[in-house]
């Protein structure tokens, strides 16, 4: 199926609408209580000069020692409306609630962390702060291990993990570092455009890239292990397959040679091996407890990683004959993202080459000023669509070609991917649905 265009984005499906909202569904079970609480809550919410002067005002209780009253006011409007709950009984009470109202719930302990403000190289912070990272992961993970356990009171309902909330986040980044950089010279390399490069080509562009490049013995050995089916060449698929921080043998790539701050610390390797720990950990308790679990997007610059940990669990745990057809880890695509179609197409195309099934939660994103104003600043190309024509377009895109993918799997009797829309954008659900329809496919699956 061609990709739809820009326009689409924003277009009604020819045939009418599918959707017909009916608020009376939702707010019909809510008392006047409730109602009136709600329409505070988004009268507030739409006042840009009160959304901005928010956190002042915040502060401005505190500094009065009046914050409990600015706790209580915000606990009972703005926290009750947009949150579960304090606690399992209440946070369980809301699932079983929005589930008897036909709604699905995804359950996500919010634990996500960020860089330190201004730094734009980060070294490590000596092993006291090493060992307080690790020590904060692991407590993070044993609320994931909660969280599993609420889920599963629900039928049907998901979690979320965010990986930034499973190690420190100084060291995701030094371990995401090469991949932009490794990205662009297989692109720069690619002469002829055919996605494919030799074994020069290979030594002089990719291996080049790694900040590890001088501790390799043997490029022609490097290559040879890359190139799975000995054919002299290799795609970008195939370099991601090999020289992931899951192969022993690729992991002195990623360490920064003596006076450089590229790459990863002999440390963060260690870590590494405890992120995967955890991640698989609570996958596993995951599996135990019935509940699907959905890795989160986060910034672009830990991304790769994040991308990396998903698709490690993934290949794991969504083996076809293990779970008998039934997905249980997703990894999330911000289709604001320029690259984010390209690396959804390769990432499915990994799955189908390794034999698990894919599974994919589409979003348009969150961090789109943080993500401009970044690079502005440290001076790189924004990682965001210029437009959000184009966002529109790529999430669209996207959701097309897995429709297409799960429909011809359907026809042939093979285990499809698994697609999560996870859109406020009526015009995009409208388009999904549509393409349900149209291709017949049967979405139980």
């Amino acid at each position: 199926m061609p990709p739809p265009a820009a326009g689409a984005a924003t277009a009604v499906p020819a045939n009418g609408p599918l959707l017909r909202p009916d608020s009376s569904l939702a707010l019909g079970q809510l008392s006047m209580v409730k109602l009136a609480a709600a329409w505070l809550v988004y009268s507030a919410c739409g006042s840009t000069r009160l959304v901005r002067a928010a956190p002042a005002i915040l502060k401005l209780f505190e500094r009065l020692r009046v914050a409990w009253l600015s706790n209580a006011v915000v606990r009972r409007t703005f926290f009750a409306w947009f949150c579960a709950g304090e606690n399992e009984r209440e946070i369980v009470q809301t699932m079983r609630q929005l589930k008897e109202a036909g709604i699905g719930s995804i359950l996500d302990f919010s634990a996500e962390a960020d860089l330190p403000e201004g730094a734009a190289d980060h070294a490590a912070g000596g092993d006291s702060a090493r060992a307080q990272a690790n020590v904060k992961a692991d407590a993070l993970a044993k609320e994931y291990f909660h969280g599993m356990h609420m889920a599963s009171q629900v039928p049907h309902a998901f979690a979320a993990v965010k990986v930034t909330g499973l190690a420190d986040p100084e060291v995701l980044y030094r371990l995401s570092m090469p991949y932009d950089r490794v990205r662009e010279a297989f692109v720069a390399a690619d002469h002829d455009g055919d996605g494919r490069l030799d074994f020069a080509q290979f030594r002089d562009a990719v291996l080049a890239a790694m900040p590890g490049a001088d501790r390799v013995a043997s490029a022609s050995g490097m290559f040879s292990m890359v190139d799975a089916n000995s054919d002299g060449q290799v795609d970008w698929v195939d370099v991601q397959m090999a020289l992931g921080l899951d192969n022993p043998l690729a992991r002195p790539l990623y360490l920064r040679s003596a006076g450089s701050e590229y790459g990863a610390l002999e440390s963060d390797i260690e870590d590494y091996e405890r992120l995967i720990s955890r991640a698989r950990a609570v996958v596993q308790q995951a599996a135990a407890k019935g509940v699907r679990l959905m890795v989160d997007a986060e910034h672009s610059y830990f991304q790769p990683m994040i991308d990396h940990v998903a698709l490690v669990m993934q290949r794991e745990f969504n083996t076809v004959a293990s779970q008998a057809g039934q997905t249980l880890v997703y990894n999330t695509y911000q289709m604001y993202r320029a690259d984010a179609y390209q690396r959804m197409a390769d990432d499915y195309e990994r799955a189908s080459r390794e034999g698990w099934r894919f599974a994919a939660k589409l979003v348009r994103g969150a961090y789109m000023e943080l993500e401009r104003a970044r690079a502005a600043e440290l001076g790189y190309a924004s990682p965001i669509n210029p437009t959000i024509e184009a966002t529109h377009a790529m999430y669209n895109r996207g959701t097309a070609m897995l429709l297409e993918r799960i429909a011809r799997a359907q026809k042939t009797g093979a285990v499809p991917p698994s697609l999560f829309v996870a859109s406020h954008n009526n015009a995009s659900i409208e388009l999904a649905l549509q393409q349900l329809r149209t291709l017949e496919i049967d979405n139980a699956c």
